[in-house]
């Protein structure tokens, strides 16, 4: 398989974990607070009265993250696919 590929399954995979923990964190949110979630995503969030107002914004830690899974992904995965071309 091309590395394009892998990378492309990776991009996928990563944003699946960064959905799930987005809504994790989100749906735990009770008071004006801001959180950082696993995954690199700065939840502020200001309640009141009339209105609850919410800003999300990436950090330095999220795309770290996101590169050191991408690099870890298709190293692994070219490794496998390489073994598996070797046995047959």
């Amino acid at each position: 398989m091309k590395i394009t590929k892998y990378i492309g399954i990776g991009t996928v995979i990563w944003s699946i974990v960064f959905l799930i923990d987005y809504i994790y964190e989100l749906s735990i949110i009770t008071e004006t607070s801001e959180v950082t979630t696993f995954t690199g995503l700065r939840i502020t969030t200001v309640m009141t009265k009339e209105e609850l107002n919410t800003n999300f914004s990436l950090t330095w830690q999220d795309l770290v993250m996101y590169l050191v899974f991408l690099i870890v992904f298709v190293s692994i995965s070219v490794l496998i696919n390489s073994k598996k071309r070797q046995k047959s």
